[in-house]
């Protein structure tokens, strides 16, 4: 045996095996890292939600645009069109989605809705004709469009109508966390700030002619 052939050998093979266990180390370290990391970020979920046509995700506090706009539609879509026979059904649609801090003011509202529907027979459609995402809170909705209110007797009543809906992301499921309707134009922030400093300068106005 070549006593040199075997040493050259044998250092190759220990150098090789410390070689082959810093890759190991580094393996299992990386390893590591990517169960951290996995561990600590939320599931991202592609989802098809009401009124939607095409894929949205949802994740546990957040979801795409699409997603949310889509229930805001879906909200406003089942409380605007109610018959006396359905109408019991939009109350059982809507109360899962509602957050606790709404959940009473708003029930006692669709269920004294709900009796009147019923008393009076009268039947209520709304068809929406634009969406508008709040520009300073993505999570508001201003769904507007044509209401129509018609009982068994009398022309039907039609008006233009928004519906707000502020929607929030809680353990992937939507939830109603502000909800209002009323006649007109969307109340965004930037209306609300124009009609105040309207009703200022009338004040102004009305204050200099009283001392004029």
């Amino acid at each position: 045996m070549d006593f040199n052939v075997f040493k050259k050998n044998f250092k190759g093979t220990v150098n090789e095996n410390k070689f082959l266990r810093m890759l190991l180390l580094g393996n299992m370290g990386l390893t590591i890292v990517l169960a951290v990391f996995v561990g600590t970020k939320d599931t991202v979920v592609a989802i098809t939600p009401p009124t939607l046509t095409e894929n949205a995700w949802v994740s546990a506090n957040d979801a795409s645009q699409e997603f949310t706009e889509a229930w805001a539609l879906y909200v406003a879509k089942t409380i605007g069109n109610v018959t006396p026979k359905s109408s019991a059904m939009v109350r059982k649609t809507i109360e899962p989605l509602l957050d606790p801090s709404i959940y009473q003011d708003v029930v006692n509202k669709i269920e004294s809705q709900v009796n009147e529907i019923k008393r009076e027979r009268v039947v209520l459609s709304f068809e929406a004709n634009s969406i508008t995402r709040e520009r300073t809170n993505p999570n508001k909705f201003f769904i507007e469009g044509r209401a129509m209110m018609e009982g068994p007797n009398g022309k039907p009543i039609r008006s233009n109508a928004t519906y707000e809906v502020d929607l929030k992301i809680k353990n992937y499921r939507p939830v109603i966390t502000y909800l209002d309707t009323y006649e007109g134009k969307p109340r965004t922030e930037d209306v609300l700030r124009r009609d105040e400093k309207s009703k200022d300068a009338r004040k102004r106005m009305e204050k200099a002619n009283n001392e004029s």
